[in-house]
């Protein structure tokens, strides 16, 4: 699995995306039967709708970074936007999890 971090009220992929995902995407060259599924989060603060339409964009903007890096649309599946539990550090609740299946 992995983590991706994105800006307060952004969706831009951040510059260290390739860092983040280089174990992901090498293990997805790998094995072209695994699958990839797509997560995007966010807290609980302000307006739940806006929130869960950037998660959602960050989720795409994840899922589009795969394809452009030759993962085919078919072998992910984005999440519904969820909201982080609890209390803990701000950035948890702007990321997107990759978890290869």
């Amino acid at each position: 699995m992995a983590r991706v971090y994105f800006d307060v009220g952004s969706a831009v992929v951040p510059a260290d995306v390739t860092a983040r995902m280089s174990s992901v995407l090498t293990t997805l060259m790998a094995k072209p039967e695994s699958k990839v599924r797509v997560s995007g989060y966010h807290d609980a603060s302000g307006d739940v709708a806006t929130n869960q339409e950037l998660a959602k964009q960050r989720a795409v903007a994840i899922q589009q970074w795969l394809v452009v890096n030759g993962v085919t649309q078919e072998r992910i599946t984005l999440d519904k936007p969820m909201q982080t539990q609890g209390k803990g550090d701000a950035d948890e609740a702007r990321r997107v999890e990759i978890t290869v299946e």
